[in-house]
């Protein structure tokens, strides 16, 4: 077997290792589909289909690949797409703001749907989909983050940032004159 990289340095001989995440990425658009006919009940998903799906074909194989590796956080270009190409269209298509968690629990249900179909023993669906919990949960942050840009650039040199490896200042310590 030749090994050919993927994205994020991931091998193929490691890609044996995505089972089920390999049935998610297979059938992307069954997840997609069923996503959109769950999101269909939905008021605010009159939007037009292609703003309706808007970048989940380039999120969700990051995110099952991702889950796949054990992550539990998204980082780098893909918090991005989230957050600048999903999250931010949502406030501006009026999407409510309790219909950003809403969809990607959505992405949840669709992921199920689509592996209890393809015969995915109940452990290990179990198993992958709260590996992909972790990943939505982090994904309905970026999101809010897109959906108040405006709001977080105007905050910008404030003193109000995000700041990310902050010790707990709450924690405290048994000798303070350290």
């Amino acid at each position: 077997m030749t090994s050919n990289t993927t994205f994020s340095g991931v091998t193929d001989a490691a890609s044996e290792h995505l089972y089920p995440y390999n049935i998610l990425l297979e059938h992307i658009d069954g997840v997609i589909g069923e996503w959109r006919t769950l999101v269909k009940q939905e008021p605010w998903s009159a939007i037009p289909g292609e703003r309706l799906v808007d970048a989940f074909p380039e999120i969700l194989p990051k995110m099952f690949r991702l889950a796949g590796m054990g992550a539990v956080k998204i980082d780098g270009d893909l918090s991005e797409i989230i957050s600048e190409a999903h999250g931010y269209f949502r406030r501006t298509d009026g999407v409510p703001l309790a219909a950003l968690a809403d969809e990607w629990n959505f992405v949840k249900r669709a992921c199920w749907k689509v592996l209890s179909g393809a015969g995915v023993d109940a452990t290990t669906l179990t198993s992958a989909l709260q590996r992909i919990d972790v990943l939505v949960d982090d994904a309905i942050g970026l999101s809010l983050r897109g959906y108040y840009a405006p709001e977080l650039n105007e905050l910008k040199g404030k003193g109000l940032e995000r700041r990310d490896n902050v010790n707990d200042r709450r924690i405290n310590p048994p000798n303070r004159r350290s």
